[in-house]
């Protein structure tokens, strides 16, 4: 079975077998992604990323739960553009680990920390030894931007140069005109590299290893690192086509691990 927790009554969840049960928490963000996408984009992608699973998937291992989504993040970094909405670190590890004990408190054992932004994945990293030390959950981090998780479904479809996937890039602008053309303004879209210091071949580049702390217009002028114009609506199915499928396949390895 694959359900949002919000859709399930009380009996329904809790009947459930809990050994055979998967809670995923999914994290996004709202913050600028350049003039042409909308704020909501971290958002917009993964819920309809959620209701393409609900609907075409299914989940032979058990039930498959996604909690609530969280749609502000830690996005402290983009605050120099308008429209972002940020939480503090320590409100944001506040508000994730009330809601991973709420999960435990009602027997679930397995949580997925399942995140669409950056800008969370050091938190969600840091918090999920805590939450197994402190409630015994087993927690598993799904993160697609520092993970090679878009690489083979980008295969034969990214157009753009090394830095052309990273932030209202191609791979976003496709999949949000894929999902919601309406909100995308393929006219003011831009491409842009990021500033030379964090480019090149050297250690310090945003794609590490050595990182920097940078606030976003740091690294760029118009918000976007990456490049939209290559993006299409055509790329965007694919690519929601391809991230269903993998998910499942790693929602059903997390299935089988117990630790």
């Amino acid at each position: 079975m694959i359900k949002r927790w919000e859709e399930l009554t009380r009996d329904e969840i809790g009947a459930l077998d809990k050994d055979k049960s998967i809670v995923a928490l999914p994290l996004s963000a709202t913050e600028q992604h350049g003039a042409h996408l909308p704020v909501g984009t971290d958002a917009i992608i993964l819920s309809t990323l959620i209701d393409k699973i609900i609907e075409g998937e299914k989940f032979e291992k058990g039930n498959l739960i996604f909690a609530p989504q969280f749609l502000i993040g830690k996005s402290n970094e983009h605050m120099c553009f308008p429209g972002t909405l940020t939480f503090k670190a320590k409100t944001y590890y506040s508000m994730i680990y009330d809601i991973a004990g709420a999960i435990a408190h009602h027997g679930f054992k397995k949580l997925v920390l399942f995140n669409s932004h950056g800008g969370n994945t050091d938190m969600a990293n840091l918090i999920s030894r805590d939450l197994r030390i402190d409630f015994g959950l087993q927690v598993f981090v799904f993160d697609w931007w520092f993970t090679d998780f878009w690489a083979d479904g980008l295969k034969g479809l990214k157009e753009s140069g090394m830095y052309g996937v990273f932030h209202a890039c191609e791979l976003e602008t496709s999949l949000m005109l894929a999902a919601r053309p309406d909100l995308v303004y393929m006219d003011k879209a831009v491409d842009e590299d990021p500033a030379d210091c964090f480019k090149g071949d050297k250690y310090v580049t945003v794609f590490g290893p050595v990182n920097a702390g940078w606030k976003t217009n740091d690294v760029t002028k118009s918000g976007v690192i990456g490049a939209p114009t290559f993006a299409t609506a055509e790329k965007g199915k694919k690519l929601f086509d391809y991230a269903c499928k993998k998910l499942i396949n790693i929602f059903s390895e997390i299935a089988d691990i117990n630790y």
